[in-house]
């Protein structure tokens, strides 16, 4: 009997020593676990997924239906995903696997070392890595446009030998499917997502986006905060700096811009797809005189953490169950704790921190991963319970689609559409009805509505607004039109050429 099929049939006696998993990362999507055998040798990562993240509708299956899609999808800046698999246990839990990089960094990791220890990183190696992922996340985009990462952020980007590698990119449509406002994204998932006229869209602006906020992470050279969201940074675009041979100065107007129109912040010029992002940072680090180079040192300096000690990205996740939650927004509740917390004497600051804490016990337990370990050590067996893993998922997707009830008022009612022209004074109609001049907000019903500006050559389109956020539009009409619209005085006639009718000359 090969080891394939030895390994299909271990029981759960055999199962029970192979125990030294270690959480080594949380967040707000859950914890992700490093899964060794009993010799300890590694055999992979798994992100055990909240339970009231996978509980909302649709979630599961769109995560399947993305890793399905992206099966035979590789390339050596992107940790592979394997599967998707239901966890042994009383309580229902669904994780995540992918390989494990070893030596692996978390860029958040680097950013609360360089925070705490008050040493920025270089401008030349934030402009590298900006690229090499602006370079990554191209590639992708181009396999299948309609793919898109969707939790770019520096939890999901590890610095290995130099490299960029990004993690958990198929978590894009099912983030999507929990239809939070841009705020509470970013507050409890540190997803950055720009509000837009088609609402909040998982697509590639918005993954070029996510990329300015890193870079803006990078600059800064620490982790941002829960105030600190793409709405909430003007501030500190205004006061980051690069650095030089003569010290730190005011970041460069060209690296500015091009940070606002990644962020979607300049409402005239804003980047569409990552290559036309990565084409608009050459031409501003040639304006601005600087290149992407990695300081060497400092990327050598990146060491892992010492084994045995968990990393903990603190955001905004409300305490609250969700049975409890307040009326006009549910709250999702805290993760149940896998491992001991962290001691009472760590004091933990208001804004979003990683700190580091080693776990309370060393003595073995029984692993809830085990059973899932013994299928993976080997590729065949992976290959068998990949299409009856997909299969079943799949269709308890389309079971929690018609028999799990949506939490009780997810979306508020109205969404808030903003309208700006220039000029402006001009008529704004909402299907069909006169609603004011620009600029106007307006509360509006979720939904399609059909927008007309009457300025000359009328302006019609539809906008989708989404329940509970706000959507922006800023249309700026030609000057011929403009000119055309303004009224044009009345050119009076004398008497004589009134009167004198043309002559034609012979010769």
């Amino acid at each position: 009997m090969n080891s394939a099929i030895a390994l299909l049939i271990m029981n759960r006696s055999a199962a029970k020593a192979m125990r030294s998993d270690e959480v080594i990362f949380r967040d707000g999507f859950g914890e992700r676990v490093l899964v060794r055998d009993a010799r300890g040798r590694t055999l992979h990562e798994t992100l055990v997924l909240r339970s009231e993240l996978t509980g909302v509708p649709s979630f599961e299956f769109s995560l399947n239906q993305r890793l399905t899609a992206l099966d035979t999808f590789e390339h050596s800046a992107f940790v592979p995903v394997r599967q998707l698999v239901q966890l042994p246990g009383g309580v229902p839990r669904v994780s995540l696997i992918a390989d494990h990089v070893e030596g692996g960094v978390r860029l958040s990791d680097v950013l609360v070392r360089c925070n705490t220890s008050n040493h920025p990183v270089s401008t030349g190696t934030v402009l590298f890595l900006i690229k090499e992922i602006l370079d990554a996340i191209s590639f992708l985009h181009r396999q299948n446009p309609d793919v898109s990462h969707g939790a770019l952020s520096p939890e999901r980007i590890l610095i290995a030998d130099g490299k960029v590698r990004i993690t958990d990119y198929v978590l894009g449509s099912a983030v999507e499917q929990l239809r939070f406002t841009a705020d509470r994204y970013w507050r409890e998932l540190r997803v950055a997502v720009p509000s837009s006229a088609g609402g909040l869209r998982f697509d590639r602006r918005v993954d070029v986006a996510q990329v300015g906020m890193i870079a803006v992470a990078l600059l800064a050279s620490r982790p941002l905060g829960d105030a600190e969201s793409i709405g909430g940074l003007g501030e500190l675009l205004m006061c980051l700096t690069q650095t030089t041979d003569h010290g730190p100065r005011i970041l460069a107007v060209p690296l500015r811009s091009w940070l606002m129109k990644a962020l979607h912040l300049d409402r005239r010029r804003t980047f569409v797809t990552p290559w036309e992002a990565e084409q608009a940072l050459q031409e501003a680090m040639a304006e601005a005189g600087v290149r992407a180079a990695p300081n060497e040192l400092e990327m050598a300096s990146i060491r892992p953490r010492p084994s045995g000690s968990m990393l903990t990205v603190k955001t905004n996740i409300p305490k609250t169950p969700i049975s409890s939650a307040p009326a006009a927004e549910p709250i999702i509740a805290a993760p149940p704790a896998v491992v001991a917390a962290p001691s009472p004497a760590a004091a933990v600051p208001q804004h979003a921190v990683v700190e580091t804490m080693a776990p309370e016990s060393e003595q073995p337990q029984e692993s809830p991963f085990a059973p899932v370990t013994n299928l993976l050590l080997s590729a065949r067996a992976k290959k068998v319970i990949k299409f009856g893993a997909v299969s079943a998922l799949m269709a308890g997707g389309f079971m929690a689609a018609q028999f799990v009830p949506a939490p009780a008022r997810l979306f508020s009612t109205t969404g808030t559409l903003v309208v700006e022209s220039k000029p402006e004074n001009v008529p704004l109609y909402i299907d069909g009805k006169l609603q004011g001049v620009t600029p106007v907000t307006l509360k509006l019903s979720a939904g399609m509505h059909k927008v007309e500006l009457r300025h000359g050559t009328p302006r019609v389109f539809n906008v989708y607004v989404t329940k509970g956020d706000r959507v922006s539009q800023y249309i700026e009409f030609p000057a011929r039109a403009r000119r055309s619209a303004a009224p044009q005085p009345a050119t009076p006639l004398d008497d004589t050429t009134a009167s004198t009718p043309a002559t034609q000359t012979t010769p």
